[in-house]
Order: C-alpha cells, then structure tokens, then sequence
C-alpha cells in the first residue's frame, strides 16, 4: 500500500499547521498571563503605595489632632488659672468689703442720743 505523496504531503502540512497554530496559541496565552502577572504586580504596588500614604496621612493627621488638643488643654488650664485669680481677687473684695462694713457696724453700736436728739458717737480705742 503506497500512500501517494500530495496525501502524504497534505498530511504533513496540516499537522505543521496544526503545530505552529499550537505554538502560537501558547505563545499568545503565555504572553497574557505574563502581561496579567505583570498588571497584578503593579496593582499590589500600588495598593501598597496607597496603604503607606494612608497610614502616613493618618499618622500626619493624629499629631496635628494631638497637638491640637495640647493647645486646647493649655488654653484651658490658663482660663481656668485666671477665672481662679479673678474670683480670688473678687473673695479678697469682699472680704475688705466686709471688713469695712463691719467697722462701720462696729461705729454705729457705739452711739448715743443726748437730750436734744443729736446723735454721738464713741469711737473705741
């Protein structure tokens, strides 16, 4: 049994074509998958770049809200500071206040009326 050539010849040329065709699927898939192993790279870089300017946006953002509550807490404690000498000078007023009154009281309880109705006072030594 002789095959005759062009069969053999046919036969021969689709199994190259087969085979290149193959190879170059392969090659096409292959190329892909490198260029998507390549693109999931970048996006890990990527989000690894963004996850680190997050944490270093955050960190940047908790000192200034430190800070921030620093100054606030030195704001308070210095109104406090003053309301407190402000009410001390007011308690010292008072007190002179009182003290003078007192004086006065003390003067008035140490007044006579003569037969006449004026009034004199004794002032205690």
């Amino acid at each position: 049994m002789t095959v005759p050539v062009s069969i053999l010849a046919s036969l021969v040329a689709a199994a190259a074509a087969i085979f290149i065709a193959i190879i170059g699927a392969w090659g096409s898939i292959n190329s892909r998958l490198g260029r998507l192993e390549k693109g999931y790279e970048t996006l890990e870089k990527g989000q690894e770049n963004l996850a680190s300017e997050i944490r270093a946006t955050r960190d940047h953002i908790d000192a200034q809200l430190a800070a921030a509550e620093e100054r606030a807490l030195a704001r308070e404690a210095a109104a406090e500071e003053r309301a407190l000498a402000r009410e001390a000078a007011a308690e010292e007023r008072a007190l002179a206040r009182h003290n003078e009154l007192m004086a006065e009281i003390r003067l008035w309880r140490h007044h006579g009326h003569d037969a006449d109705g004026t009034i004199f006072f004794r002032v205690p030594e």
